[in-house]
C-alpha cells in the first residue's frame, strides 16, 4: 500500500513543485555561502523569534504539502484510494506517516542540520523544540489527511460569513479565492511576503546593491504564477457569457489589469514599510509596478493558450534562471518594467481576436 500512496500522492507532489524545490535550492544553496548557513543557525539557535520564523516557514511547507494530498484523494482517478479506509486505522496512521515522512523530507534534512548544531552547542531548549514541532507536523499530516479520507466532501464554506450585498467585477476572483481556496491564498502571499520582506532587511547586512532586490522581486513572482492560471479556470467556469460582453481589448484589459493591481496591493505596502535605507522610495515603486506589469504577462499568456501544469513549471524555472542571469548582468529595472507591461500588451493584442472563442 505505501507503493501506491507514492505513486499517486508523493511522487506527484515532488514533480509538480520540481520547480519550485529548484528555485529554493539555487537560492539556499547557490546564492548564500555556507557560512551564511552557519550564521543563519547559530543566530536561529540563539534567538527564539528566529526560531520561530523557522517554525513558521516549515508549517506553511507542510500545510501545503496536507492540502496537495487532500485534493488528490478526492480527485476523480484517484476515488480507488476510498478503499484505504478498510485497512486498521493503526496499520493506516503507520502509512500515513511513512508518506509524510517523504514528503516533508526537506524540512527534516535542514532540521537534522539544526539538531546537530544543537547539539554541538549544546541547546537543550532549542533541541527540544525542533522534536516537538516535527512531531507535531507529522501528526497534523496524518490527522488531516485520515479524516480526509474519511470525509471525503465536507462543506468548507460554513465558516464564512454570508454575504448580503453585491460585489463589483473586481471582487468576483479575491471573494472566490479566499472562500473556496484560502490555503491558497494564505500560502501564495505569506510567501511572496516573506520573500520581499526578508530580502528587504538582508539587503544593509552587506555590501548588496539594487540586484538583490529584484532577485527579491523575481522569487515573489514566482510564487503568483499559478494565479493566472486560477483566475483563467475561475472565468471559464463561473463566467461563461465574459468572453461573448460588448467590450473592447481596452476595456478588458483594463479590468484585468484593476484586478492585478488589487491583489498585488500587499507587495506594496511590504516594500514601503520595509524599504531599506539607502535605497530611494521610489525604487520600490518601480519595483512594485514591475511586478505588476509582469503579472499582467503571466495573465496573458495562461489566457491566450492552454498549457499544461508541468509544461508551465518548467517553463516558469527555466525563465527564472534567464532572469537571474540578465540581473547579474545589470538589467536596470526599468527595462525589466517595460517588459513586463509591453509584452503583456502585445500578447494580449494578439489573443484579442479570439477571446470570444475562449
Amino acid at each position: 500500500m505505501l507503493a501506491v500512496l507514492n505513486r499517486t500522492l508523493v511522487w506527484p507532489f515532488f514533480t509538480r513543485n520540481a520547480g519550485t524545490f529548484g528555485v529554493v535550492f539555487y537560492f539556499a544553496f547557490g546564492f548564500m555561502r555556507p557560512q551564511d548557513h552557519e550564521a543563519f543557525i547559530r543566530a536561529t539557535l540563539n534567538a527564539p523569534f528566529l526560531l520561530a520564523l523557522v517554525f513558521a516557514g516549515w508549517s506553511l511547507y507542510a500545510t501545503r504539502t496536507v492540502a496537495f494530498v487532500r485534493k488528490q484523494l478526492n480527485a476523480p482517478e484517484h476515488l480507488f484510494l476510498q478503499t484505504f479506509r478498510l485497512v486498521p486505522w493503526h496499520w493506516r496512521g503507520l502509512l500515513w506517516g511513512c508518506m509524510f515522512v517523504q514528503l516533508l523530507s526537506p524540512v527534516l534534512g535542514y532540521a537534522g542540520w539544526l539538531g546537530v548544531r544543537a547539539v554541538q552547542m549544546r541547546s537543550v531548549g532549542a533541541g527540544c523544540a525542533l522534536v516537538l514541532m516535527l512531531l507535531a507536523l507529522l501528526l497534523m499530516g496524518v490527522w488531516a489527511a485520515d479524516v480526509r479520507l474519511r470525509r471525503p466532501n465536507p462543506d468548507t464554506t460554513r465558516w464564512m460569513p454570508k454575504r448580503t450585498v453585491s460585489l463589483p467585477y473586481l471582487l468576483f476572483f479575491p471573494a472566490y479565492w479566499l472562500r473556496h481556496e484560502p490555503l491558497s491564498m494564505l500560502l501564495t502571499k505569506a510567501i511572496s511576503g516573506g520573500l520581499l520582506l526578508g530580502v528587504c532587511r538582508l539587503y544593509p547586512t552587506d555590501d548588496y546593491d539594487e540586484r538583490l532586490l529584484l532577485i527579491g522581486l523575481m522569487l515573489a513572482l514566482i510564487t503568483h504564477t499559478q494565479l493566472a492560471r486560477q483566475l483563467t479556470a475561475f472565468e471559464r467556469r463561473y463566467l461563461l457569457l465574459l468572453p461573448n460582453l460588448p467590450l473592447s481589448m481596452g476595456q478588458r484589459l483594463g479590468r484585468y489589469t484593476l484586478l492585478y493591481g488589487l491583489l498585488w496591493l500587499p507587495e506594496l505596502l511590504i516594500l514601503l514599510r520595509n524599504n531599506p535605507a539607502g535605497v530611494p522610495t521610489s525604487y520600490a515603486g518601480w519595483l512594485w509596478l514591475t511586478g505588476w506589469g509582469w503579472l499582467l504577462l503571466l495573465h496573458a499568456l495562461a489566457y491566450s493558450r492552454s498549457i499544461a501544469s508541468d509544461c508551465w513549471q518548467t517553463a516558469v524555472f527555466a525563465s527564472f534562471i534567464l532572469g537571474l542571469l540578465l540581473i547579474m548582468f545589470g538589467l536596470a529595472v526599468g527595462v525589466w518594467l517595460l517588459l513586463g507591461w509591453l509584452g503583456a500588451w502585445l500578447i494580449w493584442r494578439r489573443a484579442a481576436p479570439f477571446q470570444t472563442n475562449l
